[in-house]
């Protein structure tokens, strides 16, 4: 099964013709890693489909859907959306996704068991993840971004502690998703997302040169 082509040149190039069966990936990013700017530029370049369940969960609260009613009242008692519900609402729209050129997660997995809920579904339909992109951003720089959008958005209760607590949270769930696709031999790619997004879209740019649905 053809892999990528070699990727020469610079971030104006094309990203290469992707192989014949659809690519699966995964991009991580903590809160305020600019991770939802590079998923939407991988989907421009690689025209694979950007999963946002956080764009899901979001769109149903705005729509009123009876979904977004019970995700609107979870996070405004500070909660996390239970894993059966986010499996759900991949379950309902992963195949589309899948469809031509591949699909990239963003906002799922984020526990184990949502990795092994999406193992699964995608075994059922002969697929499987291909490839991870992990920013890496100092913490520091991380509270500082979102200290300074709850100003400008007016979020009392996004403090210093309250915003440290959430980055340590993600990363040990994290973590152990990693291990859990390292285990099985999936390819991690783990960027430095600080500079500029041109800059941090370069090196995941570079990253995933040579990759295939093998």
């Amino acid at each position: 099964m053809p892999a990528f082509a070699p990727l020469g040149g610079t971030r104006n190039d094309p990203l290469p013709a992707l192989a014949s069966e659809p690519l699966i990936g995964i991009i991580f990013g903590p809160p305020g890693s600019g991770k939802g700017t590079q998923a939407a530029r991988l989907e421009k370049d690689l025209g694979i489909h950007h999963l946002s369940t956080g764009d899901i969960l979001r769109g149903e609260v705005a729509k009123g859907t009876p979904l977004g009613k019970e995700v609107g009242r979870i996070m405004a008692a500070g909660d996390l959306v239970p894993d059966g519900l986010i499996v759900d609402v991949v379950r309902s729209r992963l195949p589309d996704a899948e469809q031509g050129v591949g699909a990239l997660l963003d906002g799922f997995p984020r526990t184990v068991a949502q990795a092994r809920a999406l193992d699964s579904m995608l075994s059922d339909e002969g697929h499987r993840v291909n490839f991870i992109v992990a920013l890496d951003v100092p913490e520091e720089l991380l509270v500082d971004r979102l200290l300074h959008r709850a100003q400008v958005e007016g979020r009392t209760d996004d403090t210093r502690e309250v915003i440290a607590e959430r980055m340590r949270e993600y990363h040990k769930l994290t973590e152990a998703v990693l291990d859990h696709y390292r285990k099985q031999g999936v390819r991690i790619h783990e960027v430095n997302g600080t500079g500029s997004p041109d800059e941090v879209f370069d090196r995941i740019h570079a990253a995933i040169s040579g990759i295939s649905s093998r």
